[in-house]
């Protein structure tokens, strides 16, 4: 679906092709509605709408809701030896708990510079990120220490937004509160809870659970509070519709999402990313594939298709899933939200909390089989997410070629041809543990103009091997390249004692030691080792490159 990211930059903002995208996922939401058991299955009450709003966000709570104006400098896959310049945007944040501030991940993402501008104040305080969660698009903020007294000295008592314990219903009124595009001060829009439901944003991003608004939510209202009929926060604005043929769509993510990221920003490691679905399905409303698979009538659920190592037999693929946590799935993959409800049983999986039990049942064999509770976790694809998150800026200069991680952002740049797409997708596919012992892929992305290169123009194409070993990453194709380096050193060293030796000049001669890159669906690249090693100085100054490499753990 096509949906903006509500964060309103104030310079030009230099982005991959794909700028009408939600930067990120939320993860699906449990719904905090009461559960009755009815024979072995849980079933959820229709809940029962409000009363007539009456305790709607106050004019005292405002004061909980933020300005944040951001300063960012990304770095560019294609040549991430180099950072884009700097530029400005604005969103909205709200103060919650434990002097901290809550906002959407992609108002925030590589910034360099954070001002915060409590309602109702003209001052503009530094702060700094220390949880991103781009899986869920939150993050927290905190004060800078040197300015945190007066900070919180002037937004005074002001008591931290209140999360709501349950979604809200359907028609339910809501208040949208932050500072949109269009003025400098608190912005609020009311309307009424359209739908809730769970919308396919672009990858990296998960089908996710929201909550769907008719209040105008505009550039600058990401990250900003929406309040219930109640007076709690039902969640946080994140992103609208903006295809031509849609009005008045704006999606906020629940209260149960953000209360969820909030436990899993408290590990002591770091932010733990929100659990993934750890099998693949097919639907069963096709009766000649319940055939095939001697489903019976009486049976309800999907068929598992693939599964990840990790769930160590728990699931298999053949398996007719037909409960989670005693909730059953429809042969659509459906399951019952609350009352009439329906969403995607996903949901159920991707808002799990650290360390919370998943009950699955599965028709095997002929019979209901409920195996032994398993804790899901983050499976991240081979191909990483998020730059700064799961993968860095890594590179190797190869004598003039340019060789980086394969990520999930080449995909958005018109040199990725549809070959390279399709490798994506299908190694994604693979699960850990399921990748032929490779840690990643190397892409080579730049060709660089050298005589060393002339006549190769084999760029944006898969390196599979070098000199015929299987490369299993980046590193491992630095390790290697580094070996066959010593090697020329080695002869070279041997040549110059020679010539001392014969009272001769000496003159370096090529050893005749190569580098064979082995390139998907293309012909190999042969390189003179020694040539590479001679032209690496020159590429790095011509092209400001500072050093030949970086990779994780380099100081």
């Amino acid at each position: 679906m096509d949906s903006s990211p509500c964060s309103s930059p104030t310079e030009a903002v230099v982005m991959p092709e794909d700028t009408a995208i939600a930067a990120a996922a939320v993860p699906l939401a449990v719904a905090a509605a009461l559960v009755a058991e009815v024979d072995g299955t849980l079933a959820v009450p229709t809940p029962t709408p409000p009363a007539p709003a009456t305790s709607l966000a106050s004019p005292s709570v405002w004061k909980t809701v933020c300005l944040l104006e951001v300063v960012s400098i990304l770095w560019i896959p294609l040549c991430p030896w180099t950072r884009t310049q700097q530029v400005s945007s604005c969103g909205s944040g709200f103060i919650i708990d434990r002097r901290r501030i809550l906002t959407n991940n992609h108002v925030v993402a590589n910034a360099i510079d954070v001002r915060v501008r409590p309602h109702g104040s003209a001052k503009r305080y530094a702060a700094k990120v220390t949880t991103y969660g781009p899986d869920v698009d939150l993050a927290v903020v905190e004060i800078e220490e040197s300015v945190a007294d007066d900070f919180w000295k002037s937004v005074g008592d002001t008591e931290p937004v209140e999360l709501s314990e349950s979604l809200p219903a359907l028609q339910e009124t809501v208040q949208a509160l932050g500072f949109p595009t269009g003025g400098r001060t608190i912005c609020v829009t009311e309307g009424v809870v359209s739908r809730v439901d769970s919308i396919e944003l672009t990858p990296p991003a998960d089908t996710t659970l929201v909550i769907q608004i008719d209040a105008a939510i505009n550039p600058g209202n990401s990250g900003g509070p929406v309040f219930d009929a109640r007076g709690h926060c039902a969640g946080v604005a994140f992103c609208k519709d903006v295809r031509h043929t849609s009005d008045n769509i704006g999606y906020v993510i629940p209260a149960e999402v953000v209360r969820c990221f909030l436990q899993r920003c408290d590990n002591k490691d770091g932010y733990i990313m929100s659990p993934s679905v750890p099998y693949r399905w097919h639907k069963l409303e096709n009766q000649s594939l319940r055939s095939a698979h001697k489903v019976p009538d009486g049976i309800s659920g999907v068929l598992l298709t693939s599964v990840a190592p990790a769930m160590d037999g728990a699931l298999q693929v053949g398996d007719v899933l037909t409960h989670i946590d005693g909730r059953s799935i429809s042969d659509d993959g459906q399951i019952q939200l609350r009352g009439s409800e329906l969403i995607q049983h996903r949901y159920l999986l991707r808002n799990k909390r650290i360390g919370e039990p998943t009950v699955f049942r599965v028709f095997r064999e002929g019979q209901q089989v409920e195996p032994a509770a398993v804790q899901l976790c983050d499976l991240p694809p081979i191909c990483p997410r998020w730059p700064d998150v799961d993968y860095l800026p890594e590179y190797l200069i190869l004598g003039a070629l340019a060789l980086v991680p394969l990520a999930q952002s080449h995909v958005w740049y018109k040199e990725c041809h549809s070959e390279l797409k399709a490798t994506i997708y299908r190694w994604n596919r693979r699960w850990p543990g399921d990748r032929d012992n490779k840690e990643g892929l190397v892409l080579l992305v730049t060709v660089f103009a050298h005589e060393l290169t002339f006549g190769y123009r084999r760029g944006w194409r898969i390196v599979e091997s070098y000199n015929g070993i299987s490369i299993t990453s980046l590193r491992h194709l630095r390790e290697l390249w580094h070996k066959t380096r010593d090697e020329v050193s080695e002869v070279r060293g041997k040549q110059r004692v020679e010539a001392e030796k014969a009272g001769v000049p000496y003159k370096p001669v090529s050893p005749g030691i190569f580098v064979r890159l082995g390139l998907q669906s293309e012909d190999d690249i042969w390189l003179d080792a020694s040539a590479c090693i001679d032209a690496e100085q020159g590429v790095l100054k011509t092209h400001a490159i500072e050093r030949p490499s970086f990779i994780r753990g380099d100081t």
